[in-house]
């Protein structure tokens, strides 16, 4: 299992932490939160096991005590951990399906736990945590704990818990017993309760920078991408790992080609008539907006340009193309563009009619000057 020291970017939150532990001062509950991808699970886990590891004494656990090998594979019976799951996965497909779930919440591609089905994680259910899951948590938190010294319960996408669930852990929190702690994981903590938030100590977790994130691909992927598409998924992750990490299983740069010749089509004319069918072909709404996410980097490029910024380009590896876009362009031109995108996925999400979103994007974005392509 990660510990503190191999979790990146958020040495000011495991400072913390120690400090709670050395002074043996934890509150009962903490709400870790931040952008998906940088760790708050990680940490948790991190917490969990150094909280109940029989040789720690400052910094991380052992990892070799019958407690820590356990965590390692993911088996201590003192260890709860709900996140939502779709509720038709059942009989044989239940096991796949978890296996599935913890590969994309425990830093994918980074991370990897010595998991076994026959693991005590109490697994919510349905494809919002529930009342049924929680009532559950309720249940085990009243429950003395079997061997560990503090039983941890780590609620992953908190915010997306219903009215009923949220009320029904409310009751922990107002009554909280001996020897529990609870850990919120969410990307959204505004979207809990405020009677929630008053009873959790809150600590944020920062976004990574590019060059962390850059870093931890090349070094920990058993497929290291280039440094140009790692550079390329760092400027588009938004200071997330698993959203990085993603990009690269994806094939960044030949999205982001894509998106640069979508950027210069011309409304009517053959070459969008094919793009637009082949887009609609795809069926996947996730990806066309990820279109308009490279198409906006891009353009953003252009603009820092222009504007004889000293950030880095995300396009560093086409920066020729970039400038030479920026000697046709003016700056209120490329920020109508933008609007365009920004409009076009507002329309993606609210399920308008797809071919109709397409073609009025490449339309609007052409209103007045075409972009050069090389």
């Amino acid at each position: 299992m990660p510990k503190f020291s191999e979790v990146i970017g958020q040495e000011s939150v495991h400072r913390l932490l120690e400090g709670a532990l050395e002074r043996d001062r934890l509150p009962h509950a903490y709400i870790f939160h931040g952008s998906p991808g940088v760790g708050k699970t990680t940490t948790a886990f991190a917490l969990a096991q150094r909280l109940n590891c029989l040789e720690a004494t400052q910094g991380d656990p052992c990892g070799a005590c019958s407690p820590c090998r356990k965590y390692e594979r993911l088996q201590h019976p003192d260890l709860h951990w709900h996140f939502p799951m779709p509720a038709s996965v059942k009989g044989g497909k239940r096991a796949e399906e978890i296996r599935k779930q913890l590969d994309e919440r425990l830093e994918p591609g980074i991370f990897r736990f010595h998991f076994s089905t026959a693991a005590s994680i109490a697994i919510g259910r349905d494809k919002d945590t529930r009342a049924g899951s929680v009532a559950e948590l309720r249940h085990q938190a009243g429950m003395h704990s079997v061997e560990a010294r503090t039983k941890v319960f780590v609620i992953s996408e908190a915010d997306r818990m219903t009215d009923a669930a949220a009320n029904s852990l409310l009751k922990i929190l107002e009554e909280p017993r001996p020897g529990n702690l609870l850990i919120l994981c969410t990307s959204n903590p505004g979207a809990l309760l405020d009677t929630i938030l008053s009873r959790c100590q809150a600590l944020r977790f920062r976004d990574l920078t590019e060059d962390e994130i850059v870093a931890l691909l090349q070094e920990k992927l058993a497929e290291p991408p280039s440094k140009k598409e790692a550079q390329l998924a760092a400027a588009l992750a938004q200071g997330s790992l698993s959203r990085a990490t993603g990009l690269v299983e994806e094939e960044v740069v030949e999205q982001r080609d894509r998106a640069v010749r979508f950027l210069n089509l011309l409304p009517d004319s053959p070459e969008s008539h094919l793009a637009v069918a082949d887009l609609v072909a795809m069926k996947d709404r996730v990806l066309i907006e990820r279109l308009f996410d490279f198409g906006d980097l891009w353009l953003g490029d252009v603009l820092r340009v222009l504007a004889g910024s000293s950030v880095p380009l995300a396009n560093r590896d086409a920066e020729a193309l970039v400038r030479e876009h920026a000697r046709s362009l003016t700056i209120p031109e490329i920020k109508r563009r933008m609007a365009v995108l920004k409009e076009a996925r507002r329309a993606l999400r609210g399920n308008v009619y797809l071919p109709l979103i397409l073609r009025d994007v490449i339309e609007k974005l052409h209103d007045r000057t075409a972009i050069p392509v090389g």
